[in-house]
């Protein structure tokens, strides 16, 4: 592994904790696009897919920068996005310590019971856990 993707990897790993992969890798996407990097070393360091790279060079040429992060409307949701609001009150009236309390938490005000690692990404997605 070159010095070039343990950097990556690096970045990557520091910024896991307030984010998810996918925003991680769009982001760095973007900024190596602005700053000029070759697509080809973008898709190769990132493990991005071409099209995207496509996609995000067209966008930014284009100044279309809006739509660079727009959220996939095809995409599934969650069923805890509809009690996001409720779930993000109780947490900040009531901190938990762990993954399996808040899954608890979560349970008690959706009724959705979820796994530790389900608890963890939608938690990581609404910047809670570190």
């Amino acid at each position: 592994m070159d010095q070039e993707s343990k950097n990556i990897e690096k970045i990557i790993n520091v910024m896991s904790v307030f984010m998810g992969i996918r925003l991680i890798k769009q982001i760095l996407c973007v900024i190596l696009l602005i700053f000029g990097v070759e697509e080809k070393r973008i898709i190769a360091g990132l493990k991005v897919s071409p099209n995207t790279v496509i996609k995000y060079a067209n966008l930014i040429n284009s100044g279309r920068l809006s739509e660079l992060f727009e959220d996939n409307l095809y995409r599934p949701k969650s069923k805890l996005e509809d009690y996001r609001g409720e779930i993000l009150t109780e947490l900040d009236k009531n901190p938990v310590h762990t993954l399996r309390e808040a899954a608890v938490v979560i349970e008690k005000i959706s009724g959705l019971k979820r796994s530790i690692p389900q608890v963890r990404n939608f938690l990581k997605k609404t910047i809670i856990v570190r």
